[in-house]
Formats: C-alpha cells, structure tokens, sequence
C-alpha cells in the first residue's frame, strides 16, 4: 500500500492536477474568508466551509478523475493488478493518496484560524466540528469519485460523472418537502450527503453523522475494490 500511495502522490505534484486544486481550493476558500470574515470581522468559519461545499462539486472530480482510470487508458492497470500487492491496498493507497492532497489543503487554511485569533475570540469547539464535518465529507466524496474512476477508462467521463453524482447527492434533499412516502423519505436520509454536515455546521458532534460518513466511505471503497477485482479476473 505505501509503495501505491507514494507512486500517486508523486503523480499528483508531477502533473498540474495537484497544484489545481490546491490552487482553486485556497483562491476560492481565501475569497470566502475575506468576504464572511475579515471584512465583517466575524469569528466563525463555519460559513467559508459550507460555501465551499458546492466548489468541492467541481473539485473532487479532478483530485480523483485519473486515479484508476488513467491505468486503465495507458494499459498499466494490467501490471499493476499481477504485482504482488492486493486489490484491497491498491484501492486504499489511492484513496489515502487523494485524502493525503484534501487535508495538506484544507490544513492550510488553518492560517485563517490563526488570523482570527489574534484579532478575535472564535468559538474553536465550533470550529473544530465543522472541520470533522468538512474531512468526512470530503472522504465519502472521494470514495465516490474513486469508484467512478474504477468503472471507466476515460478521465473525462470520470470527472463529469462524479460531478454528476456528487450533485445528485448535494441536492437530493431538497425534494424532501414534495415526498410523502416514508420508504422514499428513508432513501432520501441514506443518500442525503449534505443533511449530516448540517449538525457539524451548528457545532454539534454528532456520533450518527459521524458513523453515517465512515460507513457511507466504507460502502463506497468495498465497491470500487470488487469492481477492479472483477477486472483483475476478466
């Protein structure tokens, strides 16, 4: 697994997939914390990070778009499947490659906290739960780019199709109020990936949402893991 998540985090700084999104990530975070922060000089970050919700509709996509199906395209899957590492560590090393790149981004707006507590007095309790929010959700996006990638040999396809997904989930909950049935409702609060991060927003640690985002990632790795083992055996 180490030898898989050095090779991907050396392809991320050896391509400019890397540095865009670790670039659009900090222009776009560093917008928003001007805009909700400095300028009305307001303590709490929980806004800078729900607003970036929706970047990260167009963000993931790139960060995972060619972690499997860039082997897949150039033939080195094939190779890759016959050395003598499992499927289970080559899914993981990828995955842990990507969240790798995600928290080295999102731990250097961390700069913004420092700046808000020399002039300020922020709530860091609250500031923590809507950093546990942003980390788990961002995993369950990533587990589910990462399986998108695995189904396609195009990154191309895989960046529009996560994209699709992603805002299928974003936006799953607003036909809520439309929905009577109590079976749909229930599908509606499984897939509902944005209703768990509300309760981390408002700075509650919320043990069902935190098991709700691991579990969510969980399912979405043992996917992607029986879908390169099938191809490992076709």
């Amino acid at each position: 697994m180490k030898a898989i998540f050095y090779r991907e985090i050396k392809a991320y700084f050896s391509t400019p997939v890397g540095y865009i999104f670790i670039g659009m990530f900090l222009a776009v975070s560093g917008y928003f914390f001007a805009a909700s922060n400095l300028l009305p000089k307001l303590p709490d970050l929980g806004s800078v990070l729900s607003n970036m919700l929706m970047m990260f509709l167009f963000l993931i996509p790139v960060l995972t778009m060619r972690l499997l199906s860039e082997e897949k395209n150039s033939r080195t899957d094939q190779l890759l499947l016959t050395a003598p590492v499992s499927v289970r560590d080559i899914v993981l090393g990828k995955f842990f490659a990507a969240t790798a790149i995600y928290l080295l981004t999102l731990g250097i707006t961390l700069l913004y906290l420092l700046v808000i507590g020399i002039h300020g007095a922020p709530s860091y309790g609250k500031i923590f739960c809507n950093y546990l929010g942003f980390v788990l959700i961002g995993f369950a996006f990533i587990s589910v780019g990462l399986f998108i990638s695995s189904l396609t040999q195009n990154q191309a396809s895989a960046a529009i199709a996560t994209f699709a997904s992603l805002l299928f989930l974003y936006a799953v909950e607003w036909v809520r109020g439309s929905v009577q049935s109590k079976l749909i409702l229930a599908i509606i609060d499984c897939l509902s990936i944005t209703k768990w991060y509300n309760e981390f927003e408002l700075g509650v640690l919320s043990v069902p949402a935190v098991i709700y985002y691991i579990s969510f990632t969980a399912v979405f790795l043992l996917c992607t893991i029986h879908a390169v083992d099938r191809r490992r055996w076709s």
